[in-house]
């Protein structure tokens, strides 16, 4: 099979996903299609975009499109969201760090009236609204966001090395570590507000180190966003044993969206391609012979 033949392969798979993702007929508990969709994506057979271009068309038609990933309606906020993700996308891969958080945060306010909280650590109490979890206290942040620098260092080298080395064979625990991460900091909750926001786009910089194209939520899947969030983040009584397998439902969670992201940052790309070349009506005439 040629390389032209597999590339085309792929994209006629992607989109049997698509279709069926569309009829409710794809989601399971276990995340095996978009795992194996994944995998063969990152193969090293396929020729992927560059994940620039594709962080590029992420910020360009998600979060600069009236905010259509995170349901902002302020519009200062809506602004502010496409200067934090181009200041995400700018940072260096040096620059970028743990303490990278609340230069973001800064940014995401930073079209706001009244910013002077942005980039700042919360200095009261906190809770999420419909989970039951103990969310850091404003004294305990500093060294709660320091205890996982050493997680943020290691992820942040096993991104790189991975596409460095274009040596995808352990993807699947590197986003689950990622999304782990997410978790704990959603539990130190650094800010007063905004950290969802912060969060997802701090993540989605950790994806691009390993050329994984950034996750959007669209409104649709909020519910089930929240749903498996909390599961992640559930209270746990004193003495009970943290139980991994909680991490299952927004780890597959993850794994469809980036499938998701695949479609329509860079397969999408490929079909209006191939359409601007005439490539079907070349097909269709020969289909005739």
């Amino acid at each position: 099979m040629s390389e032209k033949e597999i590339q085309e392969l792929m994209v006629t798979i992607f989109l049997g996903y698509k279709y069926r993702k569309q009829h409710d007929m794809l989601y399971s508990q276990d995340a095996k299609v978009p795992m194996s969709l994944i995998k063969l994506y990152y193969s090293d057979k396929m020729n992927r975009l560059d994940v620039n271009s594709v962080s590029q068309n992420f910020i360009g038609r998600y979060i600069k499109n009236e905010s259509f990933v995170e349901e902002v309606h302020d519009a200062d906020e809506i602004k502010g969201l496409g200067v934090m993700y181009d200041t995400m996308q700018n940072m260096t891969e040096d620059e970028f760090e743990l303490f990278s958080l609340p230069t973001l945060h800064r940014a995401l306010y930073s079209k706001c009236e009244f910013n002077d909280f942005g980039g700042k650590l919360r200095t009261s109490s906190a809770y999420l609204k419909g989970c039951q979890v103990d969310l850091s206290e404003p004294g305990d942040i500093l060294m709660d966001l320091i205890n996982v620098e050493d997680v943020f260092n290691n992820l942040k080298s096993f991104a790189i090395a991975m596409r460095e080395s274009n040596d995808y064979s352990q993807i699947r625990p590197f986003i689950r570590e990622c999304i782990k991460l997410k978790c704990r900091l959603i539990k130190i909750h650094p800010f007063q507000d905004g950290n969802g926001r912060t969060i997802r786009c701090f993540i989605n910089k950790l994806f691009e180190l390993a050329s994984i194209p950034p996750v959007y939520i669209s409104k649709n899947e909020k519910d089930e966003y929240k749903d498996a969030m909390n599961e992640a983040l559930r209270y746990r009584s004193c003495g009970e044993i943290d139980d991994d397998s909680k991490y299952d439902k927004i780890a597959n969670f993850y794994l469809y969206k980036i499938c998701d992201s695949i479609i329509e940052l860079d397969i999408n790309k490929r079909i209006q391609k191939e359409k601007g070349e005439g490539v079907y009506e070349k097909r269709k005439v020969s289909s005739k012979k």
